[in-house]
């Protein structure tokens, strides 16, 4: 008999996860909406990839694995030439190297393929969670439309778990992190009745750990939080998953290609002011609302883990106001956990005297998803495919065909929105404008790629400085070069050539 934390809930409402009957109508209607919606998500992000914007993550995973599967053992930085690893040589690409030279199959075709698994991952993820945290056989559903339909603004942004998001980083580590996540939090759950599934939460963790520091830590937060507050458990079990945690944590010290742990205590480029307002009225908008809502199920007693959980995140979304520049990303579980408090506080309408009014808030719910599914969704999938093609203008094809005559090992100066398409080729470039704690002399490499793209560097100077670091060639888009720049390497050039949207200067023979 477990020895319970607290006393005077109602038994019949929390029984224990394992033994709940599944229902068929629930869970039908839940595979019904999921499979197709998730299936189309998975389509769309993984088709015509190449076609994605300089800006996106999608061209690091694609270089990193192009690396990987070259040599999956010994691999070669995926950007610069260095000695040095790289943060991207984690389990999931590992293993997804292995398995493109079993099968032969490139990096293009490994990214569709986790596109779909990663979308199966975080359907799994909504089922178990949703499971675990409420009894009703409607959790399910309501778990899932509240995360996917309740967003005033179709917000894009690796780590949230939007459709619009999902449309391009479905196949992206952070988005394996939101759903193992979710079953790392089934699992604490569980583990807090049944002391023994404990033991899973070690390799799971060991996995997440080793694979995204920061979308790992997110999960870690929302586990202790559940493990240390949930009503229903025993403080030796709490202890037990805690300590699987940190157990998976430091045995990743021992992964071969880096240290994980040391990723964390060095992150580079400290420094670095790149990237979103999360602070902003655009993304706290799309976190907030409709999604506030939820504060009316958090702050039920028996939901206080939750309301733990969300407390533990904004401390730390808040820690961004001082300057740290990580924290901003937490404003993506502030949204996961408010909407999950949204799921639990109709399906507890729908458990109560009034069960009539709570079908009918969830009918009510579903038809909001429709509407967003059939009019929000496509007006943003229209963005998705016509402006970021018309911006992109496959800068992919073009980098391919002003590099073909390079060898690999022989590194280009590229500017910032250059750099990753042409990485993704097989190129290695003189310098990432994102940070790599890896490369440890990132800040000096960066400084030389600026210079070798200053207007007013004479001939010799410029030359003498690309030769310093073994660069022949610079690369650019034309329309983004200030013209003092655009005409300085047109005069100084022994040789010009242009693909695309691209621009290639050979500063000499």
């Amino acid at each position: 008999m477990l020895q319970l934390r607290e006393k005077g809930y109602d038994e019949a409402k929390f029984v224990v996860s394992g033994t709940r009957p599944l229902s068929v109508l629930p869970t039908a209607l839940f595979l019904i909406l999921i499979v197709p919606f998730f299936g189309l998500l998975a389509w769309l992000s993984a088709s015509d990839m190449t076609w994605e914007d300089g800006g996106r993550d999608i061209w690091q995973h694609a270089a990193a694995l192009r690396a990987l599967i070259e040599n999956p053992f010994e691999p070669a930085n995926p950007f610069v030439v260095t000695d040095s690893g790289s943060r991207h040589f984690h389990p999931l690409w590992v293993g997804a190297a292995i398995m493109a030279r079993l099968f032969v199959l490139d990096e293009w075709a490994i990214l569709t393929v986790a596109s779909y698994l990663s979308l199966v991952i975080l359907g799994t993820g909504i089922f178990v969670f949703a499971r675990s945290i409420h009894p009703s056989p409607w959790s399910p559903v309501a778990v899932f439309l509240c995360l996917m339909s309740t967003w005033f603004v179709p917000i894009q942004h690796t780590g949230f778990h939007s459709p619009s998001t999902l449309i391009y980083a479905a196949a992206y580590p952070a988005t394996y992190m939101i759903g193992l996540s979710l079953i790392l939090w089934a699992l604490t759950l569980r583990a807090l009745e049944n002391a023994t599934v404990a033991i899973w939460v070690f390799p799971l963790s060991a996995f997440m750990f080793a694979t995204h520091q920061l979308g790992a830590v997110i999960g870690f937060v929302g586990a202790g939080c559940l493990a240390l507050a949930w009503a229903r458990g025993t403080w030796r079990a709490s202890n037990l998953i805690i300590a699987a945690m940190l157990s998976g944590i430091a045995v990743t010290a021992l992964w071969p290609y880096h240290n994980p742990i040391g990723i964390v205590l060095r992150p580079g480029n400290s420094d670095w002011a790149g990237g979103p307002d999360f602070y902003g009225d655009v993304y706290l908008t799309a976190a907030l609302v409709p999604s506030s809502i939820g504060i009316l199920g958090l702050i039920k007693p028996k939901y206080r883990a939750l309301g733990c959980a969300l407390a533990a995140y904004l401390g730390i979304y808040l820690m961004g106001l001082t300057g740290f520049q990580l924290a901003g990303r937490f404003l993506m579980p502030i949204t996961l956990i408010l909407q999950i408090g949204m799921a639990v506080y109709i399906l507890d309408i729908i458990d109560a005297k009034h069960g009539q009014r709570g079908l009918k808030v969830l009918v009510g719910l579903l038809g909001t998803s429709i509407a967003c599914f059939h009019v929000l969704f496509p007006t943003d999938l229209g963005i998705h495919k016509a402006d970021d093609r018309l911006a992109a203008a496959n800068l992919y094809v073009a980098a391919q065909h002003l590099t073909q005559d390079i060898p690999d090992d022989q590194q280009v100066g590229a500017s910032r929105f250059v750099v990753w398409p042409v990485v993704a080729t097989g190129q290695r470039v003189l310098s990432v404008p994102w940070p790599e704690p890896l490369i440890p002399d990132l800040a000096a490499r960066q400084a030389a790629t600026a210079a070798l793209f200053a207007a007013d560097l004479p001939a010799d100077d410029r030359i003498a400085l690309a030769r310093a670091h073994g660069v022949r060639s610079l690369i650019a888009i034309k329309d983004l070069l200030p013209e003092a720049i655009l005409s300085a390497l047109r005069d100084q050039a022994v040789a010009i050539s242009t693909s695309g949207q691209l621009i290639r200067f050979d500063l000499y023979n």
